[in-house]
């Protein structure tokens, strides 16, 4: 999945601002660092059950993990919102995503995960509150 140095520059751009202004970060300061390796996951996450189940799963919340897991899909929405020029709730993006069709899939997939593989970058350049 190459893609050109402005599509990363630019995605790097608004991951740092989602991040930045979203209810994880405070003050520069990641809230809990357990979603650094919460982003670190969801790509993965992607890439081994697919899109659908990855995105159902980090919708439901908690799970195993001390974070709330759908801050993540607030994050993939408002990097959604910047690119499309149209807002996007964590709760729109995840009803688009799961009602999409297998044409559409395919394309939201690649963009997803170049937001999750952004935002697991972006992430590591804030400071992070420890949780213990």
């Amino acid at each position: 999945m190459a893609i050109s140095k402005e599509r990363k520059n630019q995605l790097m751009a608004w991951a740092n601002e989602v991040i930045d202004t979203s209810s994880i970060c405070k003050d520069g300061v990641i809230i809990s660092d357990s979603y650094n390796g919460q982003m670190a996951a969801f790509s993965v996450s992607v890439a081994l059950s697919g899109l659908k189940p990855a995105m159902a799963l980090y919708y439901s919340g908690k799970g195993s993990s001390d974070v709330d897991k759908k801050k993540i899909i607030e994050l993939l929405a408002a990097m959604y919102s910047k690119e499309k020029g149209v807002v996007k709730n964590a709760d729109a993006f995840f009803q688009d995503v799961i009602k999409s069709n297998d044409k559409e899939m395919a394309g939201l997939k690649k963009q997803i995960m170049e937001y999750g593989i952004a935002l697991k970058l972006a992430v590591r350049t804030f400071k992070f509150k420890s949780n213990g």
